[in-house]
């Protein structure tokens, strides 16, 4: 094994980066992740560790709708909450100290108008232009009044396309917009990037991109893939340049102090076999840091290469400044889903501690040519072990532990490690991560005061198959996954894999030590007393505040507070339903501090039948520390579930 000390880098016409990132002021909530940086942080305090045990449930504000997911995590902005409707994509705005209703506007577009849209976007305005809430369909953003909900008057009724121009389609405008993902605001320029894969051509970029907030003009595209002249530039074989490239589906984040952006990538197209595309696929799986003013490629660090795995870099690469051997270091913390997090030099791309190359599994499919080593962190270490083994499946209890093995029997599969590679042939195999990871895009949340990442660690593989196909990628073999990602689960819907179903993890970004670990929720309920201490999976992100605690929602039902110094339990909370959502916080004009949170399914941290996609009411509840005399709102009773059948078997 070779130990290195600088990551798989290509360097752009590097620039020092200076300033300190932004951090919450704490009143407001304005960016899905708190602010730009995307640290899930806040600096309010007065709920500490030392009452958040007292936390109670203060209002409720119920869709009436039902569903399993909805992914909406309210914007704070002026005294007024903003979020989308689950199903209908109402934009609604509430009080945040009642949860009463202030305006509800319709989505101005029919088709797509439900997108399961994670935050809304907050443009400040330029002087000469109102601030307001943005909201992108398909690849079209519309402007709405803060106060009233209305249109934006200065933008056209039909909203501004943002969209990049297809050249397939003879320059029209096609897509590359992820419109769930909430985009970056810089300045007056609005960034986005889809991910509509990395293929040859004919098919649409979805590159990151900055348009101007006033007028939609197109400023700049950051081409991901690297260029003729650059590491890289011939790595998806010798048509590179050709390949049309884009970003991904996951979280952006801004360092606002450099006007950088860090981009994480998605893996490339199709997902398991890359016959098309020899090489180690640079840009792919990746972070990239761009200049937020010119579009300019900075750097790009390679996560993993050439990827056939499913294993994109979808978490937001939070830049902050931490201590590094008595020294103050500009870093750019990056989660993935092999459970790894890489803590990279803002300036340069390198990462900060070491990590190593080692050898892993080979494809056996004809013309694969898969790499023979990828990146391991040393520092902090994985996360999960990445590993299945017959031998240690579920320990949740002996029925969970027999379904599993019978499983594992009858889909003839074989242990596997990190990186595990599908087999061909039609035949079953293991991926070892699964396509939730590891972390997946919640991503960590960060305490910037004491440099501490707080990740939630699930370990879930799945299942796929290579077989034959008459409409796949040209130069492909003639092959593709015919199923996408089947879980490796019991019939309860939980992860087969042994060891722990989920865990909270705190590591300290400085030394890249594990600072401590600790089971996140419980699976008593479910399984009885062997699944103790076994935990419950989580992709939503955490909440991480200067109160010294952290708020987290696995699968199980429940959420929950740790305290951030020693990640011991501190209160948990009966819910409606589980949230794949994520926390966030404010102070009220009351000059009480709320939490958020949505109760809504547990989205794609369990699937265990295709009945749940209408089980689960879709609520948003707030809590508080109480006043004298006040009585906890009831949240669970007036709320049911509805009765869901048992799924499929083995799993499909």
């Amino acid at each position: 094994m070779k130990k290195r000390a600088a990551g798989i880098v290509v360097l752009v016409g590097i620039g020092l980066l200076s300033g300190a990132t932004a951090q919450p002021t704490g009143t407001d909530w304005k960016d899905w992740g708190g602010t730009g940086a995307r640290m899930n942080y806040s600096s309010l305090n007065q709920i500490t560790a030392a009452n958040v045990a007292d936390l109670k449930p203060v209002w409720v504000w119920d869709s009436g709708k039902f569903g399993r997911t909805w992914q909406t995590r309210p914007l704070m902005i002026d005294g007024l909450l903003y979020f989308t409707e689950s199903q209908s994509g109402d934009i609604i705005a509430m009080q945040p100290e009642s949860g009463k209703l202030v305006w509800r506007t319709k989505p101005p577009v029919t088709v797509g108008a439900g997108v399961n849209r994670r935050a809304l976007a907050y443009w400040a305005g330029d002087g000469a232009m109102k601030p307001r809430i943005v909201a992108i369909w398909g690849h079209v953003m519309y402007g709405f009044d803060l106060k009233t909900g209305h249109p934006s008057s200065d933008w056209p009724e039909t909203g501004l396309d943002i969209g990049l121009p297809n050249p397939a389609e003879g320059g029209k405008i096609g897509g590359g917009v992820q419109s769930n993902a909430p985009p970056i605001i810089y300045k007056n320029l609005i960034i986005t990037m889809g991910a509509t894969g990395f293929l040859p051509p004919p098919a649409q970029p979805a590159d990151p991109h900055a348009n101007d907030l006033r007028t939609g003009k197109l400023v700049w595209t950051a081409r991901i893939i690297p260029g003729a002249n650059e590491a890289g530039g011939d790595s998806w074989g010798p048509e590179t340049q050709n390949v049309v490239s884009m970003g991904g589906w996951g979280h952006m984040a801004l360092d606002e102090a450099s006007g950088t952006v860090y981009v994480p990538t998605d893996s490339p197209s199709p997902d398991y076999v890359g016959i098309w595309r020899p090489g180690d696929n640079a840009g792919s799986s990746s972070t990239v840091a761009v200049d937020a003013a010119t579009g300019k490629v900075k750097w790009r660090f390679q996560e993993h290469r050439h990827g056939i795995y499913d294993l994109d870099t979808n978490a937001a690469p939070s830049p902050l400044t931490v201590t590094k051997d008595g020294k103050r270091v500009k870093v750019v913390v990056q989660p993935t889903k092999q459970a790894m997090i890489w803590i990279l030099d803002a300036a340069t791309g390198k990462p900060v501690h070491p990590w190593e190359e080692r050898p892993v599994a080979q494809s056996q499919i004809p013309g694969e040519k898969s790499s023979p080593t990828q990146p391991f962190t040393i520092l902090p270490p994985p996360l999960i072990p990445a590993t299945v083994k017959r031998a240690e499946l579920s320990q949740l209890s002996p029925q969970a532990n027999e379904e599993c093995k019978a499983l594992f029997d009858e889909r003839k599969l074989s242990d596997v490690g990190p990186f595990s590679v599908p087999v061909g042939g039609g035949a079953w195999a293991l991926n070892s991560i699964g396509a939730i990871g590891g972390m997946d895009w919640g991503g960590v949340s960060i305490d910037p005061q004491n440099g501490i990442a707080f990740a939630t660690v699930t370990n879930m593989p799945t299942m796929i198959t290579v077989t034959p196909t008459s409409s796949g990628v040209k130069g492909n073999g003639g092959l593709h996954s015919n199923v996408g990602n089947v879980r490796f689960h019991d019939k309860g819907g939980r992860s087969c894999n042994g060891g722990k179903q989920g865990e909270l993890v705190a590591v300290n970004l400085g030394t890249g030590q594990i600072a401590w670990r600790v089971p996140l929720g419980s699976l008593e309920s479910e399984y009885g007393s062997g699944a103790k201490d076994m935990g419950a999976a989580a992709i939503a992100p955490t909440l991480a505040t200067r109160g010294g605690v952290v708020f987290a929602a696995p699968s199980d039902d429940h959420f929950y507070a740790h305290d951030a110094r020693t990640g011991r339990q501190l209160w948990k909370m009966r819910m409606p339903a589980s949230s794949d959502a994520g926390p966030m916080t404010y102070m009220g004009k009351d000059g009480r501090q709320y939490v958020v949170i949505a109760a809504d399914g547990q989205g794609n941290a369990r699937r265990p039948s295709p009945r749940e996609n209408s089980v689960y009411r879709q609520t948003l509840i707030a809590f508080a520390l109480p006043k004298p005399g006040e009585k906890a709102v009831d949240i669970t009773g007036l709320y049911p579930a509805r009765t869901q059948g048992p799924g499929p078997w083995p799993p499909q």
